[in-house]
């Protein structure tokens, strides 16, 4: 598994996090895409995400490939970016003692129809990454590049805990130009993932 350059503490997370996702972020079943996109597994990365322990794996790691695109803010598509990024700006931020770190938002779905009428909500400063917890077309996270760029941002770059690497759809981020980095990839699961659908489909 390739972890680019990385701290010994941040390989050994990666190491601990991909356990842990083989263990708690993967489900086995008939499931549709977003996408659309049919598949006899999921990654859902909710669970790991939502999860303390889960949460704390992501955030070392992740903060490393967001500081390569000198960020100086974090945020995506809700709901999905939303405790990741405010892992991140918490962490980078020493619990807020730092005051220069990272500031995060969150792009809603729709606009708000009522108060200030948002679309984006909280801080954004460029440049600025946007996060997600998989990429399979990446038309979601294409949302949220959209929206910021359309609020006069610059977007340096797209981070996600794990790529996909769906084949049969398109790369909206590819197709579009958009730079883009993950913890994992979908090959990095593939033999765990093909050895347990073997052993579903002999039962």
């Amino acid at each position: 598994m390739k972890v680019g350059e990385a701290s010994p503490s941040s390989n050994k997370m990666r190491l601990e996090l991909f356990e842990y996702i083989k263990d708690n972020g993967i489900v086995f079943g008939p499931v549709r895409l977003y996408s659309n996109v049919e598949s006899n597994y999921y990654y859902d990365l909710r669970r790991v995400s939502l999860n303390p322990y889960g949460l704390n794996l992501i955030v070392g790691p992740l903060l490393e490939e967001v500081k390569k695109f000198d960020a100086k803010s974090v945020g995506g598509l809700a709901n999905a970016a939303i405790p990741l990024s405010t892992a991140l700006i918490m962490k980078d931020s020493n619990f807020g003692e730092y005051k220069n770190a990272l500031h995060s938002f969150f792009v809603r779905e729709e606009r708000k129809d009522h108060g200030l009428m948002k679309k984006i909500e909280g801080m954004i400063i460029d440049p600025v990454v946007i996060i997600d917890d998989v990429l399979t077309s990446g038309r979601s996270i294409k949302k949220a590049v959209d929206a910021v760029m359309e609020h006069g941002y610059h977007v340096a770059g797209v981070v996600c805990v794990l790529d996909r690497e769906e084949t049969g759809v398109t790369n909206e981020l590819k197709k579009f130009g958009v730079k883009y980095t993950s913890l994992f990839k979908h090959s990095d699961f593939k033999p765990f993932i093909d050895q347990k659908l073997n052993e579903m489909a002999r039962h």
